[in-house]
């Protein structure tokens, strides 16, 4: 989870220019026959291109964020092997170091661009939900599955509950937030997180999670409504298996997320699905009030939590 949006954590601490880009990706992959890049966003980590649209390219933002890419490079070694079965792929990186003439400080994260577009884009896609359920349940079941001993050469933080309990401690700043639109509809929302309390310690067994399945970072295929990649996996964790399912109803609402959990079939039971609710009740809110810090463009946040909470927000839009 991020936290709430602060200029020092989003700031960056170096120059990017475009014809930079140009020359460290004519370094990074030479003899191509052409080079053409295009600027794709920025994350709190990384600036992120496409070169030829056949590679992405990742620019840390600050000092700090190399780690986060060496651990996905880390990641990539052990996830692309043991995940290759499920038909989701997901990015192979690779860390480049540029040569001092280019005047970058830090390495670069490369890989292979994966194909379709996100989820989280305002692109409608039609969703072939018979591919899709039994796709992305498949994915999840065998990311869980995969033995948490296979990730023991790197120090992975550990999380014996759900990463969103951590919004509680700005329990009162997103109370605020809910009570400032003045819509009747947020009354049951602001009450229900007023009387939330945190979640007890996950007692099942951990599991190697993504840890931050959120819309952005599912790819679709965009004319046959297929899932067709998982990328950022730089906050991947052991901890417990909802995680990696709470961020599902904002998107494909609880009907479709009840049918990928049904398909996944791992230990689901009231308790999983009690979690489940919970943190996408809490995530719902939280994701509200820290993308209003930084943006005056709420409209995916307020669909994230008409379909978590079966309301209807058109008043803010």
């Amino acid at each position: 989870m991020n936290s709430s949006y602060s200029p020092e954590l989003w700031s960056s601490d170096r120059e990017l220019t475009f014809a930079q880009v140009i020359e460290l990706a004519e370094e990074t992959i030479p003899n191509l026959e052409r080079y053409q890049v295009s600027y794709l966003g920025s994350g709190w980590d990384n600036d992120v291109y496409s070169l030829n649209n056949d590679w992405i390219l990742r620019f840390p933002r600050r000092e700090e964020i190399i780690s986060h890419l060496e651990k996905e490079v880390y990641l990539s070694s052990v996830l692309v092997p043991e995940l290759e079965q499920t038909g989701v792929p997901v990015p192979n990186v690779k860390l480049i170091t540029p040569g001092p003439s280019v005047g970058f400080p830090y390495p670069i994260g490369i890989y292979p661009m994966l194909k379709g577009v996100s989820a989280g884009t305002d692109l409608m896609v039609e969703m072939n939900w018979t591919d899709f359920i039994p796709k992305t349940a498949n994915f999840l079941r065998t990311l869980h599955s995969i033995p948490v001993d296979h990730f023991r050469d790197f120090a992975l933080p550990t999380q014996e509950t759900l990463g969103c309990v951590e919004w509680l401690l700005e329990k009162e700043d997103i109370l605020f937030h809910l009570h400032s639109y003045e819509v009747k509809s947020l009354d049951a929302c602001a009450e229900w997180l007023d009387s939330c309390e945190p979640l007890p310690p996950f007692s099942g067994d951990l599991s190697f999670i993504h840890n931050d399945l959120s819309p952005e970072h599912i790819l679709l295929d965009p004319e046959f409504g297929t899932i067709t990649g998982v990328i950022d996996w730089e906050e991947g964790a052991i901890g417990d298996p909802v995680s990696d399912f709470v961020t599902l109803p904002f998107w494909i609402g609880w009907e479709n997320t009840l049918r990928v959990c049904d398909s996944y079939s791992l230990s689901i039971d009231d308790k999983f699905l009690n979690r489940l609710e919970y943190g996408s009740k809490l995530s719902s809110l939280a994701w509200l009030y820290d993308e209003a810090q930084r943006s005056n463009d709420l409209s995916s946040q307020i669909s994230y939590i008409e379909r978590v909470w079966d309301i209807n927000l058109s008043s803010l839009r």
